[in-house]
């Protein structure tokens, strides 16, 4: 009996952590992009800047002119993190996001 509830709490635990992790996005990450990052990064941009666009899945691992935007579960590997960390460049360019923000884009790739 112990071996099946176990068995079946492993079964569900990635269904959570899936869920988990697009509460995450919706709840943090996707309105932080929405707010920084659509103006010029969306199919709403007057003129998509450099081929990239950060408002679907597809086009995220898909990116722009430079490559990929993000490298799954790589932060330090991914585009999207060293721009707003300012790294290479610097997005967005109207100011520095708050560490909080950069947090939350680190935490979610």
């Amino acid at each position: 009996m112990i071996t099946l509830i176990v068995t079946l709490s492993l079964l569900g635990a990635p269904e959570a952590a899936d869920q988990n992790g697009i509460d995450f996005f919706e709840k943090r990450v996707r309105p932080l992009l929405a707010e920084r990052c659509f103006e010029c990064h969306s199919g709403k941009a007057e003129k998509l800047q450099a081929g990239l666009r950060l408002d679907s899945r597809e086009s995220i691992l898909r990116g722009g002119d430079s490559g990929a935007a993000i490298v799954p579960g790589k932060p330090d590997e991914s585009l999207l993190i060293r721009a707003v960390r300012y790294a290479s460049v610097e997005m967005p360019p109207s100011g520095k996001l708050k560490k909080q923000e950069i947090d939350t884009l680190v935490r979610w790739v």
